[in-house]
């Protein structure tokens, strides 16, 4: 009797298995228009199909380290963590680049005639999510002030208060600025004085702030300088919460630094575009 039972249990238990097997299909991913597979995945907590205009993307278990296994392609659905990817847009008009063979090559023709203008309007655009998340851009500022929690003041004084910079009251574009510490700045100079003759900066950025009204910071912007004016260029960071845990990293070109809103809100723009719902998506393969 006992026999039977145990039987019957556990042949009531394979087709229950069985049923649960066929209500959850296969996932498959879905196409763009030009038939290729989307780069699905969640990317701080919204699920998005990444097209042809990301031409890279990082996973959780491919970001780009070398680990001596080979890899192995995983199917990847909408819950698959998306750390990175990337894409290039003029923020003039939010054209995004497109090198693929099947699309258009107008975005390519344009990018192609303008990125080597020193007032092009071209940006790279990196989006960050999950580990690579990075979030609290206060605590960030307030690491590179004088009220740094990393290094103590032995420390500063140790470094020539490198990396160090000051709160001004002046403000460019409702941006306030922040200067390098001047001992960072004398021994900078020094160096450079004494290795090639210049009297120019190495390797420190100009900093601009943009706050609310508690003090947190939303935008950071850091502007290099070089004697070459192709290679002058802001690099602007900002978060994308409470929409999406992402942070957005943009390098543009100096000049239009007065344009870091309309940067600001066209790369916004495309990053939420990528945001789908996967429900609808379902219903549109029945």
């Amino acid at each position: 009797m006992k026999t039977i039972i145990i039987a019957a249990c556990i042949s009531s238990l394979f087709l229950t298995a069985c049923e649960q097997k066929k209500t959850e299909p296969e996932f498959i991913t879905p196409r763009d228009q030009y038939g290729a597979r989307y780069s699905v995945g969640d990317l701080g907590g919204r699920p998005v199909n990444l097209g042809r205009e990301a031409p890279w993307v990082e996973y959780e278990d491919n970001t780009g380290f070398v680990t001596g296994k080979k890899y192995k392609r995983q199917t990847r659905t909408y819950q698959s963590k998306i750390q990175a990817f990337g894409f290039y847009m003029r923020y003039t008009d939010g054209l995004v680049l497109v090198r693929y063979y099947k699309a258009s090559p107008y975005s390519e023709k344009q990018y192609n005639a303008e990125i080597n203008l020193p007032d092009n309007h071209w940006v790279r655009v990196g989006v960050y999510a999950d580990k690579s998340y990075y979030g609290d851009l206060t605590k960030r500022l307030v690491n590179s002030t004088l009220e740094t929690k990393i290094l103590s003041k032995k420390q500063l004084e140790e470094f020539n208060f490198r990396g160090i910079y000051l709160p001004t009251d002046e403000y460019e574009y409702d941006l306030q600025k922040y200067v390098p510490h001047p001992e960072w700045v004398k021994r900078n100079k020094k160096l450079i004085a004494k290795n090639t003759g210049s009297n120019i900066l190495y390797n420190i950025d100009d900093l601009y702030v943009e706050k609310n009204e508690q003090g947190n910071v939303l935008t950071l912007i850091t502007c290099g300088y070089s004697e070459n004016p192709i290679a002058r260029q802001c690099k602007q960071e900002f978060v994308l919460e409470p929409e999406m845990k992402a942070s957005l990293s943009i390098l543009f070109q100096r000049v239009h630094l007065q344009d870091w809103k309309l940067i600001q809100q066209q790369a916004k723009k495309v990053v939420q575009g990528f945001i789908v719902d996967p429900i609808k998506i379902k219903d549109g393969m029945k």
